[in-house]
């Protein structure tokens, strides 16, 4: 009988680690990848815009890169700018005249695209696949929002009045908006 214990214990431990063993060679096939440069976000007064160009030869992938992130960035940078001039103009008393607004909002996008030209570049990452030859840029262009309202400020001259205070303060509100809608 004793002899009959031992052998049920030996084998039940042996079918155990057998188990436990086969459980640690198990991997999940998931894989965590967090894509390069993806993490700066606007906020704190800068807009960032984030793309990545993917190609078997680097320049191509270099030019689709900065393509993407300037285009993403000229977006951002004109829904800031459009729902900061909404607003702006509700929140002055009467709100803007249809003149004056016209003339605010074609002086902002001869700043926005100016501006655009400024963007630098903050990172700027490479990946290559050996197996497929595919370059992959990842590439984030930032502007500083100061440095449009500067040129806004400029461009507009002193012949209109406007309140500089209320559009900067407006303006990066709207920034830090943007920035917390990327990073949800």
């Amino acid at each position: 009988m004793k002899r009959m214990t031992w052998i049920v214990v030996a084998l039940l431990a042996l079918t155990l680690s057998s188990c436990a063993s086969s459980k640690k060679a198990k991997k999940s096939p998931i894989k965590t990848f967090v894509m390069p440069c993806s993490q700066l976000k606007c906020g704190d007064g800068v807009i960032r815009a984030w793309a990545v160009g993917k190609s078997d030869n680097e320049n191509t992938a270099r030019k689709k890169a900065q393509t993407e992130a300037a285009a993403e960035l000229a977006a951002i940078l004109n829904r800031v700018v459009e729902e900061t001039t909404e607003e702006y103009s509700t929140t002055l008393s009467g709100g803007l005249e249809a003149e004056s607004r016209s003339f605010l909002k074609d002086k902002v996008k001869v700043t926005v695209n100016e501006t655009l030209q400024g963007a630098t570049i903050v990172c700027d990452e490479w990946t290559h696949d050996e197996a497929t030859g595919q370059y992959a840029n990842y590439i984030t262009l930032e502007l500083q929002g100061e440095e449009f309202l500067k040129k806004l400020f400029e461009k507009l001259g002193k012949s209109r009045q406007l309140d500089e205070e209320l559009a900067r303060k407006l303006f990066l509100q709207h920034i830090e908006q943007v920035g917390r809608q990327t990073s949800e």
